[in-house]
């Protein structure tokens, strides 16, 4: 059997059914083995697009996600989208093809070192140079990318290496690698913490923002009576979607994170964020991130363990006959997440205009009739108005790193987990410039999603920057024209929507949902500030 029939081979026995990719010489013979193996091959515009799409896809089903690119520039155009999966926490497995070994160190074609480029942004990061390590080294990338604290893995597979015939006959050697979650029992001193504690904050990182987790989260908050939150979002507790919870912060008397680095997100544990006297308990998967961890916060770090985020939420069950109390303590942080005030804008906006606020709370209006419907946010001032004011249908975020243009190849790939559901990617008009040649891959794909562009005509984020910083008198460089995006998606075989006034909204969503397309809905608005709510 060829390497590169084993290799698909293993795959499938981890449940990987769908491959995303952009072909490229090295990688044909895979091409070829997923025929085979029935695995089906959504074939990308761009490579960055097939590693979000693994990305997305992965955070969905709960396995991981592959993505399959070839050499050389193919690899360098994949490199991006590593730091966001590294940051959301979720399992990737980037697969590259690479020059041939057998002629190593004469410059081949497309001949560089890749996993001297991957390392830094991976869990693992091997080539594959040998037949004879290939089988296990499929099945230690796959191993690193789901144990611990979940991220992406590289493999560089050399194009000969491929082409070779295995020496041992190949056998599914998925059983020999598994192994049981490790069991954790509480410490004594977390134990004493805990039972003691009146306003515990229980912190959890981007991995749990996986829809599978979502009951389970709700349940550990009822079991231990003590508020559980997820942060995946690199404002921190300036996340929208956290409403006001920066108000309750400094009350917290005891917090415990998992899975969660303590860093920019969380004020790095700051005295000035938190209470002084708040004692902390970390449990984050990785022993640099324990080191962080004690770094920032010194003597208040009572215990840090580098133990895997689902060990430590089953350690954490075993606390629920320490506490009895708590019930005011989590309605009262649950009602400030939920607190939105926007008096202050409404007061000086006018409500038929179509701006940030209307555009936002409009649609809010337009999808509420509706439980067929589920959206993912990107982009900066924009995406914040969509994830204050949209937070029943969101599914997923930009995300901690920060990057933004993923959320085309996002909808894709959940369209793909939730056939039966409408998929909403909300972005600004600068978000989607980096990944519009997408809407053919959905077109060819028969994948409808539905984009709703924020249409400002800049990159607002950068223009407030701009203004706060320099003057409004200093605005350079970030202005955008009023591109018509819809007008490309129906070139490019899609729907396409050009709204201008908020009464046309409705009507344009109703025929985006009846047209069995991918669809794209250009909204001009006067793009906002980011919402912010009073710490009050």
């Amino acid at each position: 059997m060829k390497a590169s029939i084993a290799l698909i081979k293993i795959l499938k026995s981890e449940g990987v059914d769908t491959i995303f990719a952009l072909s490229g010489n090295q990688i044909m013979v895979l091409f070829d083995a997923c025929l085979d193996e029935d695995i089906r091959i959504i074939h990308v515009r761009h490579e960055a697009a097939a590693v979000y799409m693994a990305e997305a896809y992965a955070r969905m089903t709960g396995r991981i996600g592959v993505a399959m690119v070839t050499a050389g520039a193919g690899l360098c155009n994949a490199i991006a989208p590593l730091f966001t999966a590294t940051q959301s926490q979720t399992p990737v497995l980037l697969l590259s093809g690479d020059s041939e070994v057998e002629l190593d160190g004469k410059g081949s074609f497309q001949e560089m070192d890749q996993v001297k480029i991957t390392c830094a942004l991976t869990k693992y990061s091997e080539r594959i140079n040998e037949t004879k390590n290939l089988i296990p080294n499929v099945l230690k990338a796959i191993k690193f990318a789901k144990d611990g604290v979940p991220g992406p893995t590289h493999l560089a597979l050399a194009a000969d290496i491929l082409n070779t015939e295995l020496a041992e006959p190949f056998t599914d050697l998925k059983q020999n690698y598994k192994s049981a979650r490790d069991v954790e029992e509480p410490s004594a001193r977390l134990i004493k913490a805990f039972a003691s504690a009146e306003q515990p904050l229980i912190i959890v990182g981007p991995f749990f923002g996986m829809t599978h987790f979502a009951e389970k989260l709700k349940e550990l908050e009822t079991q231990l009576n003590a508020p559980v939150v997820m942060m995946e979002s690199p404002r921190g507790f300036n996340d929208p979607r956290l409403g006001n919870i920066k108000s309750m912060i400094n009350l917290v008397d005891l917090v415990i994170v998992v899975g969660k680095p303590i860093d920019f997100t969380l004020s790095y544990g700051s005295v000035e964020a938190f209470n002084a006297n708040a004692e902390w308990f970390a449990y984050i998967g990785s022993h640099e991130l324990v080191t962080k961890a004690r770094n920032n916060l010194g003597d208040r770090l009572k215990e840090a363990e580098d133990i895997g985020p689902l060990t430590a939420i089953d350690m954490l069950q075993k606390l629920a006959s320490e506490r009895t109390g708590g019930r005011k303590w989590v309605a009262a942080l649950r009602r400030a997440i939920d607190h939105r005030d926007f008096s202050i804008l409404e007061n000086q906006t006018n409500h038929a205009e179509l701006n940030s606020l209307t555009f936002a709370s409009t649609v809010n209006t337009i999808l509420s009739s509706r439980d067929d419907v589920i959206a993912v946010s990107d982009g900066g001032e924009i995406g914040q108005w969509v994830q204050s004011l949209l937070t029943r249908y969101l599914i997923m975020i930009n995300g901690t790193s920060g990057a933004i243009g993923g959320s085309l190849s996002y909808a894709m790939a959940i369209k793909l987990a939730y056939p039966e559901k409408h998929i909403l990617a909300f972005m600004g008009d600068g978000t989607i410039g980096f990944h519009l040649a997408e809407f053919e891959t959905a077109v060819r794909e028969n994948l409808p999603v539905i984009v709703v562009i924020g249409n400002d005509l800049k990159w607002n984020a950068e223009v407030r920057i701009q203004e706060q910083q320099f003057g409004p008198d200093r605005v350079f460089a970030c202005g955008l024209t009023d591109a018509r995006y819809d007008e490309v998606a129906v070139a490019l075989g899609g729907h396409g929507e050009y709204v201008t006034n908020l009464d046309e909204l409705s009507a344009a969503f109703q025929r985006a949902f009846l047209c069995k397309k991918p669809a794209c809905i250009n909204v001009r608005i006067n793009g906002l500030n980011a919402p912010s709510f009073p710490n009050e």
